[in-house]
């Protein structure tokens, strides 16, 4: 076993394919062909992704034909052309038609026909012409050829399907092994068909021979490790559509049962295999635990829109059942791993996660499966959070609770008191936060919850000291915030979770912003870059870090910089449902634009995130004290002073009912400066100075530096 994460290793193995393909084209120039992109899956477009953006550098022309449906973002490219395939002309449909006759000429009108009806369409052209000649009704004259009766004698299929289903039909033998290879698929194996068909084996071979002769299917490799592929998806439909259902049923059934005994791998390997021919013979049951098999299998390997796939096709056969306990415990199992799906894709605030997770809550409650309660509940919870539905994600929280004392499961309590950790923070409500957090790390075991990273990707011993250290600054206690968050560290990193120490290197990381220290912070960014680019976590390296190093570069005065690295971030946050944290980043962007000499646009900002504060349900009060302040600096610089000291003033009775020290300190010193500017030194000092004492640590920090200052001038 190769230790990394299944993402990583997902990662590795694309990359991995690539780089054979560029060591065999640098030995040589190279071609590769590529047909029907369109019905390509995932994760095989994700290995054309990386090939293609490889190919500029090397000796390797690539040629993809794909229907003008098909959307992909290889166009953008400057390597890549495109070219529209038009229909073929007249001339063109001739000369196939002259070809496949051997270059004998066919009647005058009959040709006419085909050319009308085929329309240039290349396999129709083909299809069609094969359909006459073996149809009997014209014959050999030589040069050309004569209708065998009249020219009314000779059918013409209407379509395409028409045309191949004829074809099939003038041999019955190569018919019958078509629709059992159709049932297969696309490609079939001599060995599969040959213990599916009951055939002698003499039968067989010569009705397959029959087929690659008519040239419908082709033969890659000699008997018996020979491999069939039907020359066009539109040949293995007209076989396949030409079976009657219970036929197709009984075929799909017998299929099934061989792959089970003489590829008993495929179970565990391909299990979606199993589940598509047990799906088509009508066996419900036993497919929809292959779907689900397959789901996990394709979600431990993070083929996140293979998992999804899966889970769903099991999710609709799920809706063909008669209600009974079995079928909820099925379409649980089927939603928990449906909604983690859609969380590793997504994220928390996709809206999918709602939908895949809010109906398996009752069915959990009511077969009592306390151990999916973790998931699901945690999954509700972070999706309304995330989009910002902060008091509202507090009944989650309350749920959460009263479910685990109920039932007395300490997992699930870990997890009520984390959520509620969280959730009391970004209302603004910060000794609460911190009792919760305090209750996770007495309640938390590192042996026995160790597995529970792996549910939720976030450990809640990290999770909860992210959230101790940054409530610890914002009441006041500095130094103490930086001691739980290296603590925090320390247990994300012997965890071992890449997520999780992502997450830990970048939301906790705020506390160094909130000390306005750069250099740590962008340490820790430079990290979490890393780690999530080396782990194929796009969430962390691309989105909370590039938000993270946008606040290092505003502390850091590198306004040209931070302003667009900071609007990029925040669009990618908001990207998949995301609107948590951003009347806190709204408000640095809008300080930013400022700094530049902006200060209409960062008042417009700062009315966005009040707005965001004040919805009901939302109610998202953590940094509405900072906000207030940042908006009452801005009407300062615009001269609005009576304007600005109002906001202030409401700054410090948000900050003051929070016991939130750090903001009542910032909004304080903002404050005493405008008065000291209007001659109101001693109004100054008597609000700064009685704040400034209240601290006991953190004196070597921005904040407390600059009031110290302040003080002193004002006391001269």
């Amino acid at each position: 076993a190769l230790p990394m994460t299944p993402q990583k290793h997902k990662h590795e193995t694309l990359r991995t394919l690539v780089d054979l393909t560029e060591a065999a084209a640098s030995k040589q120039p190279t071609v590769m062909l590529y047909e029907d992109a369109h019905w390509a899956d995932p994760s095989s477009l994700e290995a054309l992704d990386l090939l293609i953006d490889r190919v500029r550098n090397i000796p390797l022309l690539i040629v993809l034909t794909h229907r003008p449906e098909f959307q992909s973002n290889w166009g953008s490219h400057g390597h890549v052309t495109g070219l529209n395939l038009s229909k073929l002309t007249r001339a063109q449909s001739s000369a196939i038609v002259s070809k496949l006759a051997n270059g004998k000429v066919f009647p005058g009108e009959l040709l006419e026909q085909i050319l009308a009806k085929t329309d240039g369409v290349p396999l129709y052209v083909e299809e069609l012409t094969k359909s006459i000649l073996e149809s009997g009704e014209l014959k050999d004259a030589g040069d050309h050829y004569d209708y065998a009766g009249t020219a009314r004698s000779v059918t013409i299929p209407a379509t395409l399907r028409d045309s191949l289903t004829a074809r099939l039909d003038r041999s019955p033998a190569a018919k019958e092994i078509a629709q059992i290879g159709a049932a297969i698929g696309r490609e079939f194996s001599y060995k599969l068909i040959a213990a599916v068909a009951p055939h002698t084996q003499t039968a067989l071979d010569s009705a397959l021979n029959q087929l690659t002769e008519s040239g419908l299917a082709f033969r890659r490799g000699a008997t018996p490790e020979a491999t069939y592929t039907f020359k066009h998806a539109l040949v293995q439909d007209a076989a396949y559509d030409s079976l009657l259902k219970t036929r197709r049923q009984a075929l799909h059934a017998k299929i099934a049962r061989v792959l089970e005994e003489h590829y008993p791998t495929t179970k565990d390997t391909e299990p979606e295999l199993l589940a598509h021919h047990l799906t088509a013979a009508g066996e419900i049951q036993t497919a929809i635990g292959y779907w689900q098999k397959a789901g996990q299998l394709a979600l431990k390997r993070l083929a996140l829109n293979e998992a999804i796939s899966h889970l769903n096709q099991g999710m609709e056969l799920i809706g063909t059942l008669p209600p009974s306990p079995e079928r909820d415990r099925k379409e649980l199992d089927l939603r928990t791993l449906l909604g983690a799906a859609w969380l590793a894709l997504k994220g928390w605030g996709a809206p999918e996660v709602w939908t895949s997770f809010h109906p398996g809550l009752g069915l959990a409650k009511s077969l009592g499966r306390r151990e999916a309660l973790v998931p699901i509940l945690y999954g509700l919870w972070a999706n309304g959070e995330t989009q910002g539905r902060v008091a509202e994600a507090l009944a989650w929280v309350n749920e959460t609770l009263a479910t685990a004392e109920a039932s007395r499961d300490r997992d699930l309590l870990i997890v009520g008191h984390w959520t509620a950790c969280v959730t009391y923070f970004w209302l603004g409500d910060f000794n609460q936060s911190c009792l919760h957090g305090d209750r996770v790390l007495a309640l938390y075991d590192e042996e026995k919850h160790h597995y529970l990273a792996d549910i939720m990707n976030i450990d809640p011993k990290t999770g909860a000291g992210i959230y101790l250290s940054l409530g610890a600054w914002i009441l006041g206690y500095q130094d103490r915030a930086v001691k739980v968050s290296d603590a925090k560290d320390v247990h994300a990193r012997r965890r071992g979770h890449p997520f999780d120490l992502g997450y830990a290197l970048t939301v906790g990381g705020q506390v160094w912003e909130f000390r306005c220290e750069r250099e740590p912070l962008l340490a820790r960014v430079e990290e979490a870059e890393r780690l999530g680019r080396a782990h194929n976590l796009p969430i962390i390296s691309e989105v909370l870090a590039q938000i993270i190093k946008g606040l290092a570069w505003q502390r850091a005065g590198r306004l040209a910089e931070g302003i667009p690295q900071l609007r990029g971030a925040m669009e990618k946050w908001n990207a998949n449902g995301a609107l948590l944290w951003m009347p806190y980043l709204r408000a640095a962007l809008a300080e930013c634009l400022a700094l530049s000499g902006d200060i209409e646009s960062g008042l417009n900002l700062i009315e966005e995130s009040l707005t965001q504060i004040a919805r009901p349900g939302w109610e998202e009060h953590s940094h509405l004290a900072e906000v207030l302040r940042l908006k009452g600096w801005m009407l300062q610089q615009q001269g609005k002073l009576a304007v600005a000291e109002e906001n202030y003033l409401a700054s410090l009775d948000v900050a003051r009912e929070q016991q939130a020290k750090s903001w009542e300190l910032r909004t304080s010193t903002s404050l005493a400066r405008l008065w000291q500017s209007q001659g109101m030194r001693k109004e100054a000092q008597d609000l700064l100075a009685p704040v400034y004492g209240w601290f006991t640590e953190g004196f070597g920090t921005k904040d407390l530096i600059e009031a110290k200052v302040l003080i002193d001038e004002l006391a001269q």
